[in-house]
């Protein structure tokens, strides 16, 4: 299996957790056993804001793995730079994956489904836009 091709699986597979823990959550909401739980108001604003901040940083996280790799040279090694790629792809899907876990986990403390619902979309829209397309791989 090529690496693009492997990278594909692993950001699908991170896309398909909140896509798995959101149907999860809709399942107990509509059984009702997601019922409304009083918070303080600071618990759900603070993790709300740790999961706008990991959507927001993955690109700036990505663009700066790969500002580190270039800085270190690819000295025209393609497996170098596609590996460098590959790495800064799956940090990126793995903070929007946090952020929508968080949303997930908002959900189930507060009873609110909405919570999940949109960190979930949001994390689930920044994935496609930065999906891995196929890697241009060169002659082996």
């Amino acid at each position: 299996m090529d690496r693009s091709r492997r990278l594909q699986i692993v950001c699908g597979a991170m896309a398909l957790s909140v896509v798995l823990a959101n149907v999860v959550l809709t399942a107990l909401w509509l059984s009702g056993s997601l019922p409304p739980k009083p918070q303080p108001p600071a618990v759900p604003l603070a993790l709300f804001a740790v999961s706008l901040v990991l959507l927001v940083a993955a690109p700036a996280v990505k663009r700066a793995i790969l500002k580190r790799h270039e800085a270190e040279g690819f000295d025209g090694d393609r497996d170098r730079l596609l590996a460098a790629l590959s790495t800064a792809t799956i940090v990126a899907f793995a903070l929007r994956e946090a952020a929508g876990l968080l949303g997930f986990g908002l959900a189930l403390l507060t009873g609110n489904p909405w919570w999940s619902w949109g960190l979930g979309g949001a994390a689930l829209l920044a994935m496609f836009v930065d999906r891995p397309l196929a890697l241009a791989q060169g002659p082996k």
